[in-house]
């Protein structure tokens, strides 16, 4: 569904009261003593932010009935119960609702304890300052969070119901998995066509730099870079290969720089924010060095794009990644986010991540980094 802060915040409150209680479990207990009759399965619902689109992911991971000796444990008992644990919020029960509300706010909170999680969420505020819908990088905003009623609950509910929605399984008997999907989720988000080319927000010309002083030990430094154009698959695994070879590990170029030859950083990070058109340096360092900390950031990414790049790090930036790709390839997590993006994103099927990893060029980061320009720098004392 479109990324605005009001739905950021509903989904944030539905994802939770689902995830406590059902309409055919209405307590958090019984609807956790159900779960674990079925060998304890996982269910999870989160709000995933991609670009200008929400998704409502709802994750099961579940035992292989063919696994245990048990005649009333089968795909289509668990298939039936999750169809009654997704399609059924209790938006009619206002005790469950205040303590969903409860249990967010006290997340909230808890949240913005963390420095760095109260300097990211105050950086996309001012990253997107003129246009507010896109500033809510958590669960929304919390005020709305704290005023929703059970009507304005339903009526969410309601909108959710005509989403574009996909289902995708890994499951041994894949072709009866299949069917019993069929015949369980047939609600009108199935019919519609749930690709979409609206991802990226623009990155707007802003020029920020804002310091906010609260007299923390640590410092949280936040540079952030936004895209003179929109990137294709190819030039995102640019940004990734940049961010490995900036901040991936120890032998990284910014690591080496800030923690070993400043000596003023804790730690430091590179995140290439494709949808959102954004390349994202963040440090957490002494508060005396933050300008030197600055300085080396621009620097280096200066460096890449006049060409002067270190060939062996590059090499050994993109061994990293494919280590990291053979390691995921593994995990059914890892796989359902790659099955996820081949139904979201168009030709994603037909694209080679790994041979993509593997010939990346000097001169292709080089590239890359002309394209950024700097765009903010925020900073948390």
């Amino acid at each position: 569904m479109p990324l605005t802060s009001h739905n950021l915040a509903y989904a944030s409150l539905i994802a939770k009261s689902q995830m406590n209680a059902t309409i055919y479990f209405r307590t958090i207990r019984e609807q956790q003593r159900e779960l674990s009759k079925l060998y304890d399965l996982q269910f999870e619902v989160t709000p995933q932010l991609f670009g200008k689109q929400i998704i409502i992911s709802y994750v099961a991971n579940f035992l292989e009935p063919t696994e245990v000796l048990d005649p009333e444990y089968t795909y289509e008992k668990i298939v039936d119960i999750l169809e009654k644990l997704i399609h059924c919020p209790d938006v009619f029960n206002s005790d469950l609702l205040e303590l969903t509300k409860k249990q967010l706010l006290s997340d909230y909170n808890e949240l913005m304890q963390q420095p760095s999680n109260y300097a990211i969420e105050r950086f996309f505020k001012l990253w997107y300052k003129h246009q507010p819908d896109y500033a809510e990088n958590f669960m929304g905003p919390i005020e709305e969070i704290k005023e929703a009623s059970i009507a304005s609950a339903q009526k969410f509910v309601k909108a959710m119901e005509k989403m574009p929605s996909s289902v995708i399984c890994i499951a041994r008997d894949s072709k009866q998995m299949e069917k019993l999907i069929k015949d369980n989720f047939k609600q009108v988000g199935v019919l519609e066509e749930f690709m979409t080319n609206d991802f990226s927000i623009p990155a707007e010309k802003l020029d920020i730099d804002q310091v906010d002083n609260y007299g923390n030990l640590q410092a949280q430094l936040m540079m952030g870079y936004g895209y003179r154009e929109k990137l294709d698959y190819k030039k995102q695994i640019c940004g990734m290969v940049l961010s490995q070879y900036l901040a991936g590990d120890q032998s990284s170029k910014l690591f080496t720089k800030i923690r070993e030859e400043l000596g003023a950083a804790y730690d430091v990070e590179a995140n290439n924010y494709a949808n959102n058109c954004l390349f994202l340096i963040n440090a957490g360092l002494d508060p005396d060095q933050v300008d030197e900390a600055k300085a080396i950031i621009k620097n280096e990414v200066k460096q890449v794009a006049i060409g002067k790049i270190d060939l062996d790090l590059l090499k050994k930036a993109k061994k990293s990644l494919l280590n990291t790709q053979l390691i995921g390839q593994d995990q059914e997590n890892w796989q359902l986010a790659q099955m996820l993006r081949d139904q979201l994103f168009p030709d994603y099927q037909d694209f080679d991540r790994e041979k993509a990893i593997k010939y990346v060029t000097a001169k292709q980061l080089e590239k890359f980094a002309q394209n950024l320009f700097f765009n903010e720098s925020y900073v948390l004392k």
